[in-house]
């Protein structure tokens, strides 16, 4: 074998091998640049008074970022009586997470407050952008919302 050819085999080899090796993990301890630590125990999260654009007394807490910019952002929303919220959009996907008692979600215009699915304490779903859907609750909830902002909620009559 000529060395220009032995040469090539040896080049060939080596870039395959490139292409195939995983690249380094990132440090699980880094954050993005602007990025810092947020930390919230239970006993001390800043609960305040719920959007008007919900027709029920709730309170809120944002717990990262603000729903009325542009950006991540995540808030936790708790009631102490049972609530509905007529069928309505999002124009972002919309991540929740049952905290504690149970919800119901229907989809459509036509959705009722009988039948939907149920969600629970530590069930999660995810809202498509555009889904035309109702929640209700039977009993106080505490949900956490995760999501794109700014958060919009669009009512569909």
């Amino acid at each position: 074998m000529s060395t220009v050819r032995a040469l090539t085999v040896v080049f060939c080899i080596a870039a395959c091998a490139s292409c195939t090796a995983t690249p380094p993990a990132p440090d699980a301890n880094s954050f993005a640049p602007g990025e810092e630590q947020i930390v919230h125990r239970r006993r001390e999260i800043p609960w305040g008074p719920g959007p008007a654009s919900v027709p029920f007394d709730c309170e809120m807490a944002v717990l990262e970022g603000d729903p009325n910019s542009a950006g991540l952002f995540t808030i936790r929303v708790r009631t102490t009586e049972p609530w509905t919220m007529p069928p309505h959009t999002h124009p972002r996907a919309e991540r929740v997470t049952v905290l504690s008692g149970s919800i119901h979600v229907g989809l459509g215009t036509a959705a009722t407050e009988h039948g939907g699915e149920a969600f629970t304490t530590g069930d999660y779903y995810v809202n498509a952008p555009g889904l035309v859907h109702r929640v209700w609750t039977d009993a106080p909830v505490e949900i956490q919302i995760t999501g794109i902002g700014p958060w919009e909620v669009r009512r569909v009559e």
